[in-house]
């Protein structure tokens, strides 16, 4: 299904990798890495508990390594038993001062997260970051938690790393968020844990809300009413045991390439299904006898879940609206890539999260699909999508963007000839063994 077009190097700025179209279902059990997202939250929230937090399951990626190296100069150790547990502690009552600055890499989250942490402290620090996140303002973060009463200063220019953190005492603040930076809220949470009162966000639309429940497992009181979220500040967090499920969006990939490669029928096993974030299967299960659940259960707050993809006989066109886009943001390319499968004309509102990055993501979105034939037409805040579409193989640039990567990818899976894909590395570092996983998930 895939061979390697050259050995892949890690420091290159492009990769390439050639995929050929599916030659067999998809097929067998395929148990997604560990979640990206709660890993980062249960390093940094574990760091703040009265006493040892246990992780299980904690993925060891260059993004949550980043976390774990700003963490340990902030005195918080970490050590694994022979049973994986992973035991989070601090060598102090208090999180400390760092002698240096805080290296955050390539982590957008680890950089996002560690500002909301650090503006509360009792002390400063400067958080930096590397390559093309250097170049990443964060504006709208930034703002707002100077609303909140922080002392930040961008010295890369306004909203770029790095940021200077005068820690203090915050406001209790009410804050309504936008509704394309879904990313802004865990921060402020984290922001709000010093907060001299009670602060209260209200978004838009529903999206993930794992540090909300992270936060409650470990004896935090948060309130949610409707689209709002209140929390009194200056509580403390008491240490849990906290197993990190599998990460949905890795698994959709698989899902989506499940769905459209006929005949194939694979079990998605032990995969976070936080109503924030699995909106793909929401979409899927309009169609008849393609999801079937075969156990679901909890890890701590969150719901998990092993269920069944099969081939879609036929599907019709679809709309996802913007509240429902906030819980796929993440799986909206591969979204589009169904709806080039299905009859009739398709529309995706509420992405306008995709574009306000350097390079403007669901632009790149619908360059890809159109390079594999695709009729695709760009819109403010998303895309009409005309179908059904059949697919040639193409030679696209993914912009080091893994959610490009595994459109791209999945789309190869259909295409009626090989595709080669360019600007991959990123993938690497997101999840290591996704090009192994893809072929691998073949039937015999």
């Amino acid at each position: 299904m895939m061979d390697n077009l050259g050995t892949m190097d890690r420091g290159a700025p492009h990769g390439a990798w050639r995929i050929e179209p599916a030659a067999s279902p998809l097929g067998g059990d395929y148990q997604p890495p560990s979640d990206l997202i709660m890993t980062h939250l249960g390093l940094v929230l574990g760091s703040l508990t009265v006493g040892t937090t246990y992780l299980l399951g904690a993925l060891e990626s260059p993004d949550t390594v980043a976390t774990r190296r700003v963490l340990a100069h902030l005195g918080v150790s970490f050590t694994c038993d022979d049973d994986g547990w992973l035991a989070v502690s601090r060598q102090h009552d208090n999180l400390v001062q760092p002698q240096v600055e805080l290296d955050c890499g390539s982590s957008v989250t680890a950089l996002r997260l560690m500002a909301g942490l650090l503006c509360g402290q009792k002390f400063s620090s400067v958080l930096t970051a590397d390559g093309e996140l250097a170049a990443r303002p964060l504006t709208d973060l930034v703002m707002r938690l100077r609303q909140m009463g922080a002392q930040i200063d961008c010295l890369g220019g306004p909203g770029l790393p790095p940021l200077r953190i005068k820690g203090q005492p915050l406001y209790p603040v009410e804050i309504q968020l936008d509704s394309d930076s879904p990313e802004v809220r865990d921060p402020l949470l984290l922001a709000a844990l010093n907060a001299a009162g009670a602060c209260r966000f209200i978004e838009l639309a529903p999206g993930p809300d794992h540090a909300e429940r992270m936060l409650r497992h470990l004896g935090v009181s948060v309130r949610r009413s409707g689209l709002a979220i209140s929390m009194k500040g200056e509580q403390r967090l008491y240490p849990k045991r906290i197993k990190i499920p599998g990460d949905f969006t890795a698994a959709a990939p698989l899902v989506v390439g499940a769905t459209l490669v006929k005949g194939s029928e694979l079990t998605i096993v032990q995969v976070g299904t936080n109503p924030g974030r699995a909106g793909l299967l929401k979409i899927l299960s309009r169609i008849g006898g393609v999801v079937e659940r075969q156990r679901t259960w909890q890890f701590g707050a969150e719901p998990v879940a092993s269920f069944t993809i099969r081939s879609a006989a036929g599907l019709a066109a679809f709309n996802v609206a913007p509240n429902l886009a906030q819980s796929l943001v993440d799986e909206l390319p591969l979204i589009a890539l169904l709806a080039t499968q299905a009859s009739g004309t398709s529309h995706i509102r509420g992405a306008g999260a995709l574009r306000r990055g350097v390079p403007d993501c669901l632009e790149l979105v619908s360059q890809i699909l159109r390079s594999f034939g695709a009729d695709v037409e760009l819109e403010a805040d998303g895309l009409r999508i005309a179908g059904p579409t059949p697919l040639a193989g193409a030679e696209v640039q993914c912009a080091n963007d893994p959610r490009l990567v595994m459109l791209a990818a999945t789309a190869a899976l259909i295409a009626s000839s090989p595709s080669t894909l360019h600007g991959a590395d990123a993938m690497l570092d997101y999840y290591p063994s996704y090009f192994s996983d893809l072929s691998g998930a073949q039937m015999a």
